[in-house]
């Protein structure tokens, strides 16, 4: 079902969608693809430092490693030694000719809409979650972290507001923005 809503969205702007419900054999474009992995001898080290050698997830690992590899999805393996600005940089280089090819947020006003989509997805993500039976916690009182929507290119910025706020407000700014 998540794949098909996925079909369904515009092409425009562009789209990332993550998550473990995703399976490698349903990309009808590969080069619009990456699977992220750990690789075998990190997961072993997270599993344990957890208590969890759990082969079940071992196993896991193999299965879509190797779907990965039938389907012909570029596989970006992290390990300890890789930062996040590492893993980031090679997404992007594995994205670069999607990203060039667009489209993209030409205007302030066409970026600042990009970024409010996107935190008003973060609502709805947390909003889904506590409907859910035996969820804890509020939405509306929930703390998360949103982008900023001053609309700036260059600016990385996170606003911590409650969902309640992040919902209501017509654009959320970090304090030196407004």
């Amino acid at each position: 079902m998540v794949v098909d809503d996925v079909r369904r969205l515009p092409h425009a702007p562009l789209v990332v969608a993550e998550g473990t419900c995703f399976s490698a054999a349903l990309v009808e474009d590969a080069s619009r693809a990456a699977w992220l992995l750990p690789t075998a001898t990190l997961q072993r080290e997270r599993l344990e430092s957890r208590g969890q050698a759990n082969r079940l997830y071992l196993l896991l690992h193999e299965v879509i490693e190797r779907e990965a590899r039938t389907s012909a999805v570029p596989i970006v393996f992290v390990d300890s030694s890789d930062t996040v600005e590492d893993t980031v940089r090679t997404v992007e280089e594995l994205f670069a000719p999607a990203l060039a090819a667009g489209p993209r947020a030409d205007t302030k006003a066409e970026r600042r809409a990009l970024l409010r989509q996107a935190n008003l997805a973060i609502v709805e993500r947390l909003r889904g979650y506590v409907a859910r039976p035996r969820a804890v916690g509020q939405a509306a009182t929930t703390v998360r972290t949103f982008v900023c929507e001053c609309g700036d290119p260059s600016c990385v910025a996170e606003v911590e507001a409650t969902v309640a706020a992040g919902a209501a407000a017509p654009a959320l700014a970090a304090r030196a923005h407004h």
